[in-house]
């Protein structure tokens, strides 16, 4: 099997059926092949390791389903990340392939995410740590911890931690993290747990509802699809709307509930990484 250069739709069902035939790599195997696409550029090797760890990518995706991309642009996301993951991958260094690629994989799902929106960070912090995180998982096959960013760079887990904030949308969506956890960032970092007091953020919703924080509400909601912000403009009773059920934004915008109920989920995650980076 020769992959495309863009899965659309009806070539991802293919992929699907494909993807069996190729078995997971072992240890062993993925060396010499990473050794042979290092030293020889070999093209073959490139695409075995690619195919081999399609279900991997596929697995990676399947966590994304609800930000509003398709499978196909995740898995085209994904992919893009696999291939870049390869090309710098350095068998020398003894890591696994899978914990080295898995950051590389979620960063192209990030961008392609947010890809309409400004996530360039604002401190200047931020920006170093924007551009150590990607080397040190060059250098150590691994996301670095808090604690290690903080020691980079001689400053507090506390200030990481805040300067982190900014990078949301490129390093995780997941869930826990304090200024104590040891583990990898891609299994850390969140919105509700931010420093060693266990900073705990305003929910999006919570924020939508303070009225009077309407500079911040707009900006962030311009980061949002038109349709995306109308629905939560709506439900929420902001700008030139009184707030409206799910049902009665059904009936206006000639959508069922439950697509509407979808759009505002989806826009609701996205708001929880926006708000906590606009000053």
């Amino acid at each position: 099997m020769k992959l495309p250069k863009h899965i659309t739709e009806s070539g991802l069902r293919q992929l699907l059926e494909e993807i069996n035939k190729y078995p997971v790599l072992s240890a062993k195997e993925e060396v010499e092949l990473a050794r042979r696409i290092r030293e020889k550029n070999d093209n073959e090797a490139k695409e075995k390791f690619i195919l081999s760890n399609l279900r991997f990518v596929l697995h990676i995706c399947k966590n994304f389903l609800d930000y509003g991309l398709s499978l196909s642009e995740l898995v085209n996301a994904g992919i893009k990340g696999l291939i870049h993951a390869i090309e710098k991958f350095d068998e020398r260094k003894g890591y696994k392939f899978s914990t080295y690629s898995t950051w590389w994989i979620k960063r192209e799902i990030y961008k392609a995410i947010f890809s309409d929106q400004d996530i360039i960070p604002k401190s200047y912090l931020a920006r170093r740590i924007k551009s150590f995180i990607p080397a040190f998982v060059q250098e150590n096959g691994r996301e670095p911890t808090v604690q290690e960013i903080a020691r980079n760079f001689k400053v507090t887990t506390t200030q990481a931690s805040k300067a982190l904030t900014e990078l949301l949308p490129i390093i995780s969506l997941d869930e826990t993290f304090s200024e104590d956890d040891t583990g990898p960032l891609i299994e850390t970092i969140s919105i509700e747990q931010l420093s060693s007091e266990k900073l705990v953020l305003p929910s999006p919703e919570e924020v939508l509802r303070k009225k009077q924080e309407t500079e911040k509400i707009q900006e962030a909601l311009k980061k949002l699809s038109p349709r995306e912000r109308e629905i939560i403009e709506r439900n929420f009773g902001l700008g030139e709307y009184e707030e409206q059920t799910l049902e009665e934004i059904s009936r206006l915008m000639n959508i069922t509930k439950e697509r509407v109920r979808q759009i505002r989920d989806n826009a609701l995650k996205k708001l929880r990484l926006i708000l906590p980076r606009i000053k």
